[in-house]
């Protein structure tokens, strides 16, 4: 067998239908394997001895590919005689032996140690499943993707599926020429496919070239927490007094999680100050719904990564800093701002499973992260420095916010979508810390900005949540 490597990407040139590659160009074409060639067959297939290799795997393994958008596996990424795994989910698939058969792995023949391809267990005879994926495992969807099969000696002795994600058959094609078969099928919901013998192929097949599109886009929705508040300057149009007050910030931890990404490449940032959760339904600030603008994004655009932090709107939980502040307000008591809060944390509770699960419908093919906010005030009375704040008021304050981050992480765990803590991103330097603090300060000047991480506070939360997700991308196994 002889594949030879293709372009990097298929383009909308590619006809649905296979095309044949002529034999000369891959080979010899006789039913017969080539006597000179050889392949370190895994120990996962117990019905075929390996022979001894004739020369040494000379070719250098390709450079890793990060991030989203267009991907072509050409197998030079491992070792020939690697049973696969997990090692190709940093690049949204994994691949399995299908029909009982075993872990295909890297193959290739002795005349050309550099055009590594992929083969079935029993050696170039077993079928072989590739299984679109998310960061983690979790499955998704593609429109299209395209393959090399070969090499062919049999017409139609060899079959392409597509499946959905029920398993369900939605398109098929027969390599139906000789030699070296680019095959590429295109249909709405492929979540995995399979190449599979249907009749005897005397020289057997393996694949090689399997090319798709992965998404690349980060969308950042919530609130003032994911917005960049108090990182001036904003996005025209989403400053106070000329815009929506959204305040949007080139420096929103989204916006620069986005960057140098190992899982995507590009931020598209809807998240605004001030939001409720019912922003992501309804018009907010002159702005159509967050999910709306979700909604909107296809082909190219699609999110690989959604964001949200949203919820402390709901609680009203800059009143409560306020009450805090002012000493003729209430802060603490049965009938304070604290124990407020604390009561529409319970009305909330209810509500936001449901409102994972339509950021999910949005956009079926992301990772959703819900991320929780930082601890405002330091954790003791000895790192605090703050007149107008008493032990108390430290005390339970932090106490709520925690609280808030336990309910959103019991409401995603339910609604299965991620949950990225970020309560100790800013630790030693909170609000009156004695350090020098993340937070634009509590001084009555700053508007909407006050209480919000500054360029180091966002610094602070785009690594942790950077972190998280470069282990929910990275091969475990």
């Amino acid at each position: 067998m002889k594949i030879r490597h293709g372009a990097a990407w298929f383009g909308s040139a590619l006809l649905i239908a296979a095309a044949a590659v002529p034999a000369g160009a891959a080979g010899r074409a006789d039913s017969a394997r080539p006597a000179a060639e050889t392949t370190a067959v895994p120990s996962t297939s117990p019905t075929v001895k390996a022979k001894a290799p004739v020369s040494p795997d000379r070719r250098a393994a390709a450079p890793p590919v990060t991030g989203g958008g267009p991907q072509t596996i050409t197998f030079s990424e491992f070792p020939v005689g690697t049973a696969l795994a997990k090692q190709y989910h940093p690049r949204g698939i994994a691949f399995s032996g299908a029909g009982g058969g075993g872990a295909p792995f890297i193959s290739n023949d002795a005349s050309n140690p550099s055009a590594p391809v992929l083969s079935g267990t029993p050696q170039f005879q077993g079928a072989i499943q590739g299984q679109f994926i998310r960061p983690g495992g979790k499955p998704r969807t593609v429109g299209q993707f395209g393959l090399t099969v070969g090499y062919i000696n049999e017409p139609n002795s060899v079959v392409v599926t597509a499946h959905d994600l029920q398993g369900k058959e939605i398109a098929r094609k027969s390599v139906d020429r000789t030699g070296i078969v680019p095959v590429v099928l295109k249909v709405k919901g492929i979540a995995s496919f399979r190449v599979q013998p249907t009749a005897g192929e005397p020289a057997g097949f393996a694949i090689d070239n399997v090319s798709y599109f992965q998404p690349e886009v980060l969308v950042g929705l919530g609130d003032s927490y994911s917005s960049g508040e108090a990182n001036p300057p904003y996005v025209k149009g989403t400053e106070a007094k000329t815009g929506n007050g959204c305040h949007r910030s080139l420096n929103a931890w989204p916006v620069r999680l986005a960057k140098g990404n190992k899982v995507v490449k590009r931020a598209k940032h809807y998240a605004c100050s001030g939001a409720l959760t019912s922003a992501l339904y309804g018009k907010f600030k002159t702005e159509e719904a967050q999910l709306k603008m979700v909604g909107k994004l296809t082909g190219n655009d699609e999110p690989g990564v959604v964001t949200i932090s949203m919820g402390g709107n709901d609680l009203g939980f800059s009143e409560v800093i306020e009450a805090c502040v002012k000493p003729w307000q209430k802060c603490l008591g049965d009938k304070g701002a604290v124990a407020a809060a604390k009561q529409r944390l319970t009305a909330l509770s209810t509500q936001l499973k449901a409102h994972y699960q339509a950021v999910q419908k949005a956009a079926p093919n992301a990772t959703v992260l819900v991320v929780g906010y930082p601890r405002l005030f330091p954790e003791t009375e000895d790192e605090e420095d703050c007149s107008w704040l008493s032990e108390a008021e430290r005390a339970e304050l932090n106490a709520l916010g925690a609280q808030v981050n336990s309910v959103l992480a019991a409401r995603a765990a339910e609604a299965g979508v991620d949950f990225v803590d970020v309560q100790n991103s800013t630790d030693n330097h909170e609000i009156c810390t004695v350090n020098t603090s993340w937070f634009w300060g509590i001084d009555g000047r700053g508007g909407q900005q006050q209480a919000h991480p500054i360029l180091d506070g966002q610094k602070a939360i785009e690594s942790t949540v950077r972190t998280y997700l470069d282990k929910l991308a990275a091969p475990t196994a």
